[in-house]
């Protein structure tokens, strides 16, 4: 089974990529209705699914969502924390519970997810354990705050971490880093999904699928020999440096300048 939070946008996209590749996937999320309306789409698909209402930023209710994947379904093989939070917040203006109230949903999240999956790992003989982070977590968010930027560099830490300790037991632990996904369930005006698509270096926006493909490739066994890692999956925009056009025309002018010269 695959646990995992998040219908809405990249949760969805990753449970319904996993149940395509034969997966059973208990899906989490605090909204009920997300969470059941995923898991009749899985079991369309011909898949085992259970719909699990959990806030995963209090350890309690994790422990109860594993202990029922567990015995209902006999353990659990795959791990995706998909969970966030941002607010748009200064740090001057931040009170502390505004920061607690990211880091608890951030990082605390995934690290209770991971601790309380951790035996039934062990006792199955390995397994897989991929955290969605964020560009933010490496770089800045342009969207919401440092709350934010600091509980996913925090959600890097923790999967470094955790590949060293788990790795002896087959554990892969590793993370994906997206940047500005689109959800693919919620309609968004073509002309504005071109516009984004101009500014990211390989012309295509990451869908929600995207993200699914990446958890795919991390959950298998294509990625045995890879963990600790983090996966950038974001079009290039880590790489970009400005105006595209412009840098392209600098570099023919000063070839076509230099061949004149000669």
């Amino acid at each position: 089974g695959a646990g995992g939070g998040g219908p809405g946008g990249m949760g969805k996209g990753i449970a319904l990529c996993f149940a395509r590749e034969g997966a059973d996937v208990a899906v989490n999320d605090i909204d009920k209705k997300l969470a059941e309306g995923t898991a009749a789409e899985i079991r369309a698909m011909g898949r085992r699914a259970m719909a699990i209402v959990a806030d995963v930023s209090k350890e309690e209710e994790v422990k109860q969502m594993v202990a029922r994947i567990i015995k209902e379904w006999g353990g659990i093989d795959i791990l995706v924390n998909n969970v966030g939070l941002g607010l748009p917040i200064l740090v001057e203006d931040m009170t502390a519970e505004e920061w607690h109230e990211v880091v608890s949903r951030n990082l605390y999240a995934p690290f209770f997810c991971c601790k309380a999956v951790i035996p039934t790992m062990k006792s199955r003989g390995g397994g897989k354990i991929i955290s969605i982070a964020s560009m933010a977590g490496k770089k800045i968010t342009a969207m919401t705050g440092a709350s934010y930027t600091a509980a996913k560099a925090g959600v890097l830490g923790l999967t470094r971490q955790l590949a060293w300790e788990l790795g002896p037991y087959h554990i892969n632990v590793n993370a994906i880093c997206p940047a500005g996904v689109v959800s693919s369930y919620r309609p968004t005006p073509p002309e504005q999904l071109e516009a984004m698509a101009q500014r990211i270096p390989i012309r295509r926006v990451t869908m929600s699928e995207d993200i699914g493909e990446a958890a795919l490739f991390l959950a298998s066994e294509r990625s045995r020999t890879i963990t600790g890692i983090s996966l950038d999956v974001e079009g290039g925009t880590s790489v970009a440096i400005g105006d595209w056009d412009s840098y392209i025309k600098v570099r023919k002018e000063f070839v076509a300048k230099r061949k004149q010269a000669r």
